[in-house]
């Protein structure tokens, strides 16, 4: 059984640009609370995107899936596909940037590879799905398509508001 979360119609936001990391195209921040987990998700053409997801209470890795389609309909949608074993993640849509995939021969790394880190630890494969991590305040998770590596180091994200800031500075005293 897939479900399709978000909407696949594409729709244009504003990105940060002229940031440190060439492959970070935009960082956004959605939803509301006390609580902040970052959700990093970077496809197969090296785009990335960084979310800061704001909520109250219990959360899982799904759920800040769930935050953010609510808050970028028609921009971020996402496929889970369910089995017997537990739900997976099929494709990820962000913009125009789409990947979607299980592993296919010769390589088999044509699928999203999750990775976790709390605090200013250092990122590990997850053992667990999505759905079965509870994030915590401060936590990070890491979706990378077609590369077995840890997702790319991106500018914190009070970082990346300082760069766009300072760019847009810049650009005013010329």
């Amino acid at each position: 059984m897939k479900r399709v979360h978000g909407s696949c119609v594409v729709a244009t936001l504003a990105g940060i640009a002229g940031t440190a990391d060439a492959g970070l195209v935009g960082s956004y921040t959605v939803g509301s609370g006390a609580s902040a987990s970052f959700v990093q998700i970077e496809f197969g053409n090296t785009n990335a995107y960084l979310y800061e997801v704001r909520y109250d209470g219990t959360q899982t890795g799904q759920d800040l899936f769930e935050i953010i389609a609510a808050a970028q309909p028609g921009y971020f949608a996402y496929e889970v596909v369910s089995f017997s074993f537990g739900d997976a993640l099929f494709g990820i849509t962000v913009g125009s940037d789409a990947n979607s995939g299980f592993g296919n021969p010769p390589a088999y790394l044509d699928y999203w590879h999750y990775w976790t880190r709390d605090g200013g630890g250092a990122w590990t494969e997850s053992f667990v799905g999505f759905g079965d991590r509870v994030v915590s305040n401060g936590s990070w998770d890491g979706w990378v398509f077609d590369s077995a590596g840890a997702p790319s180091a991106v500018p914190a994200p009070g970082v990346v508001a300082l760069l766009a800031l300072g760019g847009l500075a810049m650009r005013r005293r010329r």
